[in-house]
């Protein structure tokens, strides 16, 4: 049972570089996670779960045994839908189909009340699955990631399709769609690994900031080729935070990913306006869980992701007003 109508939930995802580089088995990253103050857990299936598609009951108990050890409440799977199982062609519709309802029988079985799942999906088949998502009693929702929108016409279909599904149909909101400007580890691997100069970066986020055309920045001719690079990266990832979108999306949002890249010792988020977004999801009304995704281990692998999200659970709970 929930003590706040919004919980906090680590997705495995942000433990990955601990995870795939030895430093932490499975039973860790739950304990961790704990520990850090999140009482949910999303499950990647395809990095951590063995056999995936297809794991052993054998290792699904002993995950709910870990769940039950470390009482943490199990909140989304995390499917993945491979269309490049066969060398030769993508997936069929009914391929699709049949491999999302494994995910979800999976999940069912380990207590999951939710799977998230992929664009792999259109909204012809997204459609279908209604029927099933039914029967099995889980909720079946789709990631909104950068760069898609909430306003691009297969948005407007899919958030359509939620909307008549009685929620059992969902979207998870990615917070990287309200990204506005570089992270500290974004501009550090500019500078150390692709050689740029650090007072031409420093210059560069600041032309993004204040609207520059990227056309104008490509064509400056003080600017490297590893320079020109970045103003690509940049203009790409980080944009304008429409905040209106935040609740147009809430009418069918079941799940939340909080992500970020790197946040300082006074916990605040210079990447995304947080302190906007957090008490909008809030007068929404809105009732369940925020998952911290960490992705710093994109730029960096020796930053601590545990220090990373224990910050970043601190800013949330005191946005929230969690802090009991």
């Amino acid at each position: 049972m929930r003590k706040h109508d919004i919980e906090l939930c680590l997705t495995l995802y942000a433990l990955s570089g601990e995870y795939i580089n030895g430093r932490m088995t499975l039973e860790d990253c739950l304990k961790r996670g704990r520990e850090m103050g999140y009482t949910g857990v999303e499950l990647v299936a395809s990095q951590m779960v063995p056999e995936y598609p297809h794991p052993s009951k054998e290792w699904m108990d002993e995950f709910v045994a870990l769940l039950k050890k470390y009482e943490m409440h199990p909140v989304c799977y995390s499917a993945y839908i491979d269309m490049g199982t066969h060398s030769d062609r993508d997936l069929t519709e009914d391929e699709i189909i049949q491999s999302t309802l494994d995910d979800m029988m999976y999940a069912k079985y380990m207590g999951f009340d939710l799977v998230r799942t992929q664009h792999a999906i259109s909204p012809a088949i997204y459609k279908k699955m209604l029927p099933y998502a039914k029967k099995i009693g889980i909720v079946l929702a789709i990631e909104l990631h950068a760069p898609h929108t909430p306003v691009i016409p297969e948005w407007q279909e899919y958030l359509e399709i939620m909307s008549n599904s009685d929620g059992w149909l969902g979207v998870v909101p990615d917070f990287s769609i309200f990204a506005e400007t570089p992270h500290i580890l974004n501009k550090i691997q500019a500078i150390e690994d692709f050689g740029c100069r650090p007072e031409k970066v420093d210059e560069i986020c600041e032309r993004h900031k204040a609207g520059e055309a990227k056309d104008a920045l490509m064509g400056d001719a003080s600017y490297t080729d590893a320079e020109k690079n970045f103003v690509q990266d940049v203009y790409a990832t980080y944009g304008k935070a429409h905040l209106e979108w935040v609740p147009l999306l809430m009418k069918n949002t079941v799940y939340i990913h909080s992500k970020f890249w790197y946040i300082d010792e006074d916990e605040f988020d210079y990447t995304t306006p947080c302190d906007k977004i957090i008490p909008l999801i809030k007068e929404s009304g809105y009732k369940g869980y925020i998952a911290t995704e960490y992705e710093g281990h994109h730029y960096n692998d020796t930053t601590d992701a545990c220090e990373q999200l224990t910050r970043y659970a601190h800013m949330l709970k005191r946005l929230l007003g969690n802090e009991d």
